[in-house]
């Protein structure tokens, strides 16, 4: 299945030339004038929306967004199954009521919502916003506030559609500032241009083939993947509190003594000491990835090395207060795009936990343990004095892969190494 990096998309406020992209509870602002992403991810949560609007967890989030035109034009709209949501742009405050998507009188399948929506532009175009669900769009008139007559139309039938985007767009975006007379559609790790006003005149049609989201949108998708990675760990961490707040079931017991080294007969004023320590740990880890609207950051692989002095460019890495995400990021995967976010939030908040050697991985263990986990051996490797199952609790407690191999055993409700 090809995973989808962005949920929805919408404009920001006129003349901002800038664009919200969401995926899962967070978003990412997109800066057209300088041709990459904001620092910072934010959660949707912090717009004010009331509930289905402000969704938490990896699996939570928008179907479709759009700027408003018109008497709408401070208006950013929100959709998610049958309702919407509306934030003014000017003030970024959103409007705790929702409104149903019957309004609109979109020819919509009943039950099912909307999967993506941008607006049209140049002289024949403008004024008009444009609705996608499944093969299928539909024009909306903003003067009027209804729906085109002759629509539905099949995506296929925009000259130049690419057969992928034909089935279905997972989003779509205005282009602002340089590319105002563009629009935008995304699918898997794809995107199409969608053109205005054409070269030579005539209709809207598709400028060329299907091309990178991650060549041509600097930052954005590891951005984007970086706040659904947060999203979770944050539930991996809640189940862990959970589990350390009422520590007696032989699930916890087994995890305490893989990653931090506490043997199930170890005396009570040992383990308490260790669950306090832990629990300390998570809480720091809590409060920073509360914080991801400033510490989470972006870099090339050359910004990487250059500003941060890395000899090649890490997938994540902290650095100078910031969580930073470069270009090898997404291809992690997600469980281990969840395990980099917690990991380095560790480091950030632990001075003892900020340097290379303290971070002993999880899958780097004896053979012995490589056996039983059914993993494979790993060689010597002068970085790390000691095997992650030869760690002592002293050392482990400041080991970052201890926190977030933990947080996945006690959330998985098992071991799950071989499988990452």
């Amino acid at each position: 299945m090809v995973e989808r990096y962005i949920d929805a998309a919408r404009s920001n406020a006129d003349g901002s030339h800038e664009a919200a992209f969401f995926l899962a509870d967070h978003y990412a602002v997109y800066d057209y004038d300088r041709g990459r992403v904001n620092d910072g991810v934010h959660a949707v949560a912090g717009l004010g929306f009331g509930q289905p609007f402000s969704p938490v967890g990896p699996d939570q989030g928008l179907d479709a967004a759009l700027k408003g035109r018109g008497d709408h034009a401070r208006t950013g709209f929100q959709f998610r199954g049958a309702q919407y949501a509306r934030v003014d742009l000017t003030t970024g405050i959103g409007d705790k009521g929702v409104g149903r998507l019957a309004a609109w009188a979109l020819p919509v399948v009943n039950g099912a919502g909307l999967d993506a929506a941008f607006n049209g532009r140049a002289p024949t175009r403008e004024g008009k916003a444009y609705f996608f669900q499944g093969a299928r769009y539909c024009r909306y008139d903003w003067a009027r506030e209804r729906p085109d007559p002759g629509y539905p139309r099949p995506i296929a039938s925009l000259p130049g559609m690419a057969p992928p985007f034909a089935a279905g767009v997972d989003a779509a975006a205005d282009g602002e500032g340089p590319y105002a007379r563009t629009g935008f559609l995304f699918k898997g790790g794809h995107y199409l241009r969608v053109s205005w006003d054409p070269p030579g005149g005539g209709g809207p049609c598709v400028d060329g083939t299907p091309r990178g989201i991650q060549d041509d949108w600097p930052g954005l998708v590891e951005l984007l993947t970086a706040g659904k990675a947060k999203a979770q760990a944050l539930v991996w961490i809640a189940d862990a509190m959970r589990h350390l707040a009422v520590p007696f079931d032989p699930l916890f017991a087994t995890a305490l003594a893989t990653h931090f080294h506490v043997a199930p007969t170890a005396g009570a004023h040992e383990k308490a000491t260790t669950i306090r320590l832990v629990q300390a740990q998570f809480t720091r880890v809590l409060t920073a990835l509360g914080e991801s609207s400033i510490r989470f950051r972006f870099r090339t692989a050359g910004e990487s090395m250059e500003l941060d002095h890395n000899a090649e460019a890490p997938a994540a890495y902290f650095w100078d207060t910031r969580i930073n995400f470069t270009p090898r990021f997404v291809a992690l995967g997600p469980a281990k795009r969840a395990s980099a976010v917690l990991l380095e939030t560790v480091r950030a908040v632990d001075p003892a936990s900020a340097p290379a050697s303290a971070n002993v991985p999880d899958w780097y263990v004896t053979d012995a343990e490589a056996g039983r986990l059914g993993v494979p051996r790993r060689r010597p490797d002068p970085r790390w004095t000691m095997r992650y199952d030869e760690m002592s609790t002293a050392a482990a407690l400041h080991n970052p892969s201890a926190y977030a191999a933990f947080a996945r055993h006690l959330s998985l409700g098992g071991e799950s190494r071989a499988s990452t």
